[in-house]
């Protein structure tokens, strides 16, 4: 398929569309949904799931570059040790620089209780030690994300290319299936309201969704087919409206268990479309706009740096004799400067480190 044709370095401009409305969905929620009390039908909409949409897309990014470099190397003498080491490589030269680079500012200027995390944040724990502790962490709170995310990465190539090419379907299957019983798991025989959603477990069914997604683009199958016609997208969306308004917040089940494997089948549909740019039309303007995505480029940083913008603002506005109190206000002034701090971080650390990528190919062919 064309879409297993591309190179490592290619992308689709409608997927770093969708990256950046998964974050500004974030970051909607996290600064301004709360703030609506007014407004109930805005309380309703999950926009935190913008997290899921990261997470089905990152299953279904990694998952196709696994399995199309597994099978143009099929019997190549020591294909799995080299492609293994250059994904590392590759996933610490675009995550690790900036991650821990604003780990260790937080240690300099001994931000908030960043000493009682930093064990678990340098480790990439962090969702772990928030499912021990059942609470929130305050401005290190989306970081569990980034922690399912790299345990992931840790794991799931190594696995994949272990796994015999018939044996693929059914272990990213299982892999679903064991994310859905921990979810249940937390929900009827624990106390535990976040493990639910954060421990790695509970959130693999939208990595594994994604994977799926690249499974079915890597044989070709035939259902892919029926996902071209977009009324499966339309009907989903539609399900998946209906049971927000009449379900989500009546029945403590759904949310708590299939509320998220909704949402990131929605998303598979959705990234379906989009990896090929097959939207037209007006989504098509929205989702190639310059602006948007460049955002989706840069979604990274303004997802890592976002929730300590506030406290950035906070201390420096008054300093300057800036002051804002209109709650709109406020929100547009945190999305303009997350998105030109991401831009910088962006143009001044992490495209330079991305660029030496190309030395540290998947395999010889790629090269």
């Amino acid at each position: 398929m064309q879409e297993l044709a591309l190179k490592d370095d290619q992308h689709s401009v409608q997927l770093d569309g969708l990256r950046f409305f998964a974050v500004f969905a974030v970051m909607f929620a996290h600064w301004l949904q709360w703030d609506l009390p007014n407004h109930p039908e805005i309380l309703k909409i999950p926009f935190v799931h913008g997290v899921l949409l990261f997470f089905v897309l990152s299953g279904f990014l990694i998952t196709r570059i696994i399995l199309k470099h597994k099978a143009a190397n099929a019997g190549v003498p020591g294909f799995r040790g080299r492609f293994l080491k250059n994904f590392y490589i590759r996933r610490a030269l675009r995550i690790f620089p900036i991650y821990y680079g604003l780990l260790i500012l937080l240690l300099v200027i001994n931000f908030d209780k960043i000493t009682e995390y930093a064990p678990w944040l340098f480790t990439y724990t962090i969702n772990i030690y928030q499912t021990i502790k059942c609470d929130y962490i305050g401005p290190f709170n989306h970081l569990w994300s980034l922690s399912v995310e790299e345990q992931f990465y840790l794991l799931w190539p190594l696995l994949l290319l272990l796994i015999p090419a018939r044996r693929v379907l059914l272990f990213i299957g299982s892999v679903i299936a064991i994310s859905i019983l921990s979810k249940m798991y937390f929900f009827l025989f624990t106390e535990n309201w976040i493990g639910g959603g954060i421990f790695t477990l509970s959130g693999m069914h939208a990595l594994g969704l994604g994977a799926l997604l690249a499974w079915l683009m890597s044989v070709n199958h035939p259902l892919l087919k029926k996902l071209d016609n977009p009324v499966w997208l339309y009907a989903t969306a539609a399900v998946y409206v209906l049971a927000i308004v009449f379900l989500r917040d009546k029945a403590a089940w759904y949310k708590e268990i299939l509320d998220d494997m909704v949402f990131a089948i929605l998303s598979v549909l959705v990234i379906y479309r989009a990896s090929a740019g097959r939207f037209r039309f007006g989504a098509k303007w929205v989702l190639e706009n310059p602006v948007v995505a460049y955002g989706g480029k840069i979604s990274y940083g303004m997802y890592l740096y976002h929730l300590f913008i506030p406290s950035l603002f906070y201390y420096y506005a008054p300093k300057i004799g800036l002051g804002i109190s209109n709650k709109y206000t406020f929100f547009v002034a945190l999305c303009c400067i997350t998105y030109v701090l991401a831009h910088f971080s962006w143009v001044l650390i992490e495209k330079p480190l991305n660029s030496l990528k190309k030395y540290f190919p998947y395999s010889k062919s790629a090269a």
